[in-house]
């Protein structure tokens, strides 16, 4: 029997390139989406199980783990963003946010992992942002959410490792994706001119960025890993601007972060 990997968030971007390479290395693949029977014959793949997920609905995650059995491979993919001064984003927008980066994915592991420490053998691979590792302005929410992401991941890896599971993160720096932006700010807002001018780096990135596939690659070289690393950077020059984040000072950081994204104009 094949394994089987389930890769949410699997009918585009990051997930549908997942799903793609799994299927090309022989791997029976279940991917999710919120609603597979309204994917057109493009978003669709041949040789993937589409089920439905929605990862702020604790039954329909509940089905979906039902509906999955037994998984060797598990992507935790799926996930929104959204750009607004923590000033003026509501609360309720925020707790949404969060259900669907971090909990939701969350309650989806708490779902399959019983059934690899049975089995003494799993990897969970989660993709987090590196977002969550600097801050960008006005995208704070999003990366409080990939911060804490990458966090219980590393945790998780600890409590699994000595029942024959391996957990990891995959951190993309700028991929060429359509991840959704939810916009929040007043119209009348102090913030608005800082905001657009972020928006408009970061989208001007994302439209120039490397491809999903070059994420998929990384999936498939922690896969292929047979002690697989806690944390894999990934994008243009990512492991640079990896260390050199590391390792310049706060403030030295604060200021590239400020005129990368023109916060100041």
């Amino acid at each position: 029997m094949p394994p089987r990997a389930l890769v949410t968030g699997a009918s585009r971007g990051i997930g549908r390139a997942v799903a793609a390479a799994l299927v090309r290395r022989g791997f029976e693949v279940i991917g999710t989406s919120r609603n597979p029977a309204s994917l057109s014959d493009a978003e669709t793949l041949d040789g993937v199980r589409y089920l439905p997920l929605d990862l702020s609905d604790e039954r329909s995650i509940d089905s979906a783990v039902a509906e999955a059995g037994a998984v060797d491979v598990m992507i935790n993919n799926a996930g929104g963003s959204q750009i607004g001064p923590i000033e003026e984003v509501p609360v309720s927008a925020m707790r949404g946010l969060l259900e669907q980066n971090l909990l939701g994915s969350v309650r989806l592991t708490q779902g399959l992992l019983p059934g690899m420490r049975v089995r003494r053998s799993g990897r969970i691979i989660f993709i987090s942002s590196f977002a969550g590792v600097t801050p960008v302005p006005f995208l704070s929410v999003y990366a409080a959410s990939k911060a804490a992401l990458t966090a219980l991941a590393r945790g998780l890896r600890q409590e699994v490792m000595a029942h024959g599971i391996w957990v990891s993160v995959i951190a993309p720096f700028d991929i060429h994706t359509s991840i959704p932006l939810e916009l929040h700010f007043k119209e009348d807002s102090a913030y608005s001119p800082a905001v657009l001018r972020v928006k408009a780096v970061r989208d001007k990135s994302l439209a120039e960025a490397p491809e999903p596939s070059i994420v998929a690659g990384k999936v498939l070289q922690v896969l292929e890993a047979r002690k697989p690393r806690a944390f894999y950077p990934v994008g243009r020059n990512a492991g640079l601007q990896g260390f050199l984040l590391k390792h310049l000072p706060d403030s030295m950081v604060e200021s590239i972060v400020r005129k990368l994204f023109t916060v100041d104009g």
